[in-house]
């Protein structure tokens, strides 16, 4: 009987554990998609204004605010399973691979923190150098993690 009692209470106690962890409901998910979506409208609006730039100092506002977004896209509350879907650019690579995913994050919050250091030096030439290679991190991730044609991230 007490091995019973124990058994059962166990089993109730695991029960309510597992009703208590709830995956991300469609809402969350399409809620993560519309943030990330935004969060990558203001890295591609700030790539343009570094691309357009005339002169190094002007780089640095927009070098910060991409090297802050990049870390706020570093956020698993932006990623749960199923936040992908038709009307998203993101790629099952992303939570095939999160790890890798987010390693690109860092990559670009390093790129963009090495552009800001660099225009704060008034030097456009190598502004436009470091801007190249924010460029090609950006590239190198949506290569692997973002599909082609869709309007959402």
């Amino acid at each position: 009987m007490n091995r019973l009692l124990t058994l059962l209470t166990t089993f109730i106690s695991v029960s309510f554990f597992i009703l208590s962890i709830s995956p991300p409901t469609l809402a969350d998910a399409q809620t993560a998609s519309k943030n990330r979506h935004l969060l990558m409208k203001v890295l591609g609006a700030n790539m343009k204004k570094l691309k357009q730039a005339t002169d190094a100092t002007s780089m640095v506002a927009a070098a910060r605010i991409i090297n802050d977004t990049s870390k706020r896209l570093d956020n698993d509350d932006l990623w749960p399973q199923g936040s992908g879907g038709e009307k998203s650019r993101a790629k099952i690579e992303i939570w095939q691979d999160m790890a890798g995913f987010k390693a690109k994050f860092k990559e670009l919050e390093n790129a963009s923190a090495k552009l800001i250091e660099i225009s704060m030096t008034d030097d456009l030439s190598a502004s436009k150098k470091a801007f190249s290679a924010v460029g090609r991190t950006c590239g190198s991730c949506h290569k692997v993690f973002r599909n082609k044609g869709s309007t959402r991230h």
